[in-house]
């Protein structure tokens, strides 16, 4: 065993009589010495060859991420690509969208108005968003778009744009999702379907607009290039005189962001299992019984820092369901209560 190895169970054996003798003092006088045993039992172990097992266990379970795409972009992209992967069909890469026959407003523009509102109602329910554009001068891809999804590994990927006919009286709202032969599995088009019809059905209570039900659909780069579950929202008609106006209006974009908002928090808790990242302060103590490994949290997400701590008790500062901030050496990280684990509150 190399010297760390050494120096990592002298540590662990020091903090196991530190435990014994806190037990004997009492817990309460012992407090501003558990900083300086932390410091003794933090194993810096870089993860080589990838995150531990324990870890790789904790990164399954991290707070819900939705990649967030404002539909179009100021500029068009008629450049070819294909519509999926070994496709030998070709699309635009980018189109320039519909545009309000009332209004005038571009759907680019709508679509960013309303996204960023998306953002700021799931924000405030705890979940990490991730923008594909937050600007309309970008050239995004369709297939790029969905490469932003797959690369954060979102737990849905949520597109949003407006829809246009010929005939001026259609109007309504919509919410497509890849079919199933585009799917890159069972479970990715179950997951799919269930947030395409909760999406629709909370979307539709809040608005009042007509609803056009759910599409599946195999023709849209963006559904064929993404790994993860997706939804596209056509939020109603901007070919329609009325329905343009009212898409335009704040009040209806409140409500339609928060109808949308609340689709997708009913998909990621009913269907997906996960609960949306909202930390509350928290005075108490954990003991420690197993290896605990040490997360930061970057961008939104639980990010491992390459070391754990070993049996002893720590001082919690905040939790989220079952992750927890606690005092390190290092200064403040996350760690998630392990099984059997019992949390103490402050007295």
């Amino acid at each position: 065993m190399n010297n760390n190895g050494e120096q990592t169970i002298h540590d662990v054996r020091y903090v196991r009589a530190w435990q014994a003798d806190t037990k004997r003092k009492g817990r309460r006088g012992l407090r501003p010495a558990m900083l300086g045993w932390a410091a003794l039992a933090l194993l810096a172990s870089p993860f080589a060859g990838g995150a531990p097992a324990a870890a790789a266990d904790s990164a399954s379970s991290m707070p819900p991420v939705i990649c967030l795409d404002p539909g179009h972009q100021l500029k068009g992209n008629n450049a070819l690509e294909p519509t999926g992967p070994n496709s030998r069909a070709m699309k635009p890469k980018v189109s320039s969208g519909t545009q309000g026959t009332a209004t005038g407003k571009a759907e680019y523009v709508l679509t960013l108005e309303v996204s960023k509102r998306i953002q700021t109602e799931l924000e405030a329910m705890g979940y990490t968003v991730v923008m594909t554009r937050e600007t309309h001068d970008v050239d995004i891809s369709n297939k790029e778009r969905a490469e932003v999804a797959n690369n954060t590994g979102a737990d849905l990927f949520l597109r949003i744009h407006a829809d246009g006919d010929a005939s001026s009286k259609t109007q309504g709202a919509s919410v497509l999702y890849p079919a199933k032969a585009v799917s890159v599995s069972p479970e990715q088009y179950g997951q799919s379907e269930a947030a395409a019809r909760l999406v629709l059905d909370e979307l539709v209570a809040a608005t009042g607009a007509k609803s056009r039900g759910t599409v599946p659909r195999s023709d849209l780069s963006g559904f064929n290039w993404s790994t993860v579950p997706n939804v596209l929202v056509e939020m109603g008609f901007m070919t329609n005189a009325e329905e343009d106006r009212l898409l335009s209006t704040d009040e209806y974009q409140s409500k339609m962001a928060k109808g949308i908002a609340e689709g997708v928090n009913r998909y990621i808790t009913e269907v997906a299992g996960k609960s949306p990242w909202l930390p509350q302060p928290y005075v108490g103590w954990l003991d420690l019984t197993d290896n605990a490994y040490l997360f930061d949290r970057t961008d939104g997400r639980l990010v491992p820092i390459g070391a754990y701590l070993g049996p002893q008790t720590v001082t919690v500062r905040e939790k989220a369901d079952d992750w927890y901030r606690i005092d390190t050496w290092l200064g403040s990280n996350w760690i998630q209560l392990p099984q059997g684990q019992t949390l103490l509150a402050a007295s």
